[in-house]
């Protein structure tokens, strides 16, 4: 694996679904492009994905990998036939933004023939294994287990949240790049992530539920937003970002592979706001089980 597929959650998924179809197929597998993440996970920071054949490094030199991962894809983007069918070699490629984008199932007996038999080069966003990603679900969940000092700080919010409220629900405030991204349709405005809460508080009330929520965003959140709420909210790492949504008892947010990753890590019921109108009963959020 030599792409990049964009930012931590969006390659957490694109990992496991290779991880997965390498699991059921039994091939080895090298993902040098998940390196700017590797410090973050147990088992990607050791290289030890408990016993599987699969690894971040092809040689013992980062810098030397980092090397050879972007020759790769200026080969790869050669159009030369002699290039792109060398002996032993397997260049695959899915185009990811196309009119109608459409994802590669891995199941594809070529694909995995040329995985079991021959070195791999893919370039592309869309690869996925549904089908085994679910399978092979406890086990992705294993490896991209946090570092312990992660999981203590994600323990320590919890029990924050826990204390303020038995049931909490995880807000995810994505601005940054959901400003322009899609044309600003996500880009909500604190106004309506209030109205969302206070529909589900209304909800869990009526079920003799006391709620608190936990606001994380890759902006400053203004807790005057949001008056009469109990909120926890602070800067924190992404990473405790991200585990502790995962650690909710329901989560809400913009469509984002973030909150979808939570959702499947933790088997959290998630609703994403697809529009700034939309209402949010609780018989609506599902978990995402397939990435």
């Amino acid at each position: 694996m030599n792409y990049k597929a964009g930012q931590l959650a969006n390659r957490l998924f694109y990992f496991s679904h290779f991880i997965s179809n390498s699991l059921a197929y039994n091939y080895k597998l090298l993902n040098p492009s998940f390196n700017d993440y590797k410090e973050f996970f147990i088992s990607t920071a050791s290289d030890n994905f408990n016993g599987h054949d699969i690894s971040l490094n092809i040689t013992d030199n980062q810098q030397l990998d980092e090397l050879m991962r972007k020759a790769v894809n200026a080969v790869q983007k050669v159009q030369i036939d002699p290039l792109r069918k060398l002996p032993g070699f397997y260049f695959h490629e899915i185009k990811a933004f196309d009119a109608a984008p459409k994802s590669f199932d891995m199941n594809d007996p070529e694909f995995v023939a040329s995985a079991k038999s021959k070195i791999v080069f893919i370039d592309g966003w869309l690869y996925r294994d549904f089908k085994n990603f679910e399978k092979y679900a406890p086990s992705i969940r294993q490896i991209f287990t946090p570092l312990p000092k992660y999981s203590q700080q994600v323990q320590e919010v919890m029990n924050r949240c826990r204390q303020l409220g038995d049931t909490v629900i995880g807000v995810h405030i994505r601005r940054g790049d959901y400003k322009t991204y899609n044309d600003g349709k996500w880009y909500y405005e604190d106004e309506v992530y209030f109205s969302k809460m206070q529909e589900l508080k209304q909800q869990l009330e009526a079920q003799g539920k006391r709620c608190v929520f936990l606001i994380c965003s890759n902006e400053k959140v203004n807790p005057e937003s949001f008056p009469g709420m109990a909120l926890v909210t602070e800067d924190r790492h992404f990473i405790v970002d991200l585990y502790a949504l995962s650690q909710c008892d329901y989560l809400i947010g913009p469509p984002s592979t973030f909150t979808m990753w939570a959702s499947f890590y933790g088997e959290t019921p998630l609703l994403a706001i697809d529009d700034a109108s939309q209402t949010v009963p609780l018989s609506d959020f599902k978990i995402v089980t397939k990435g």
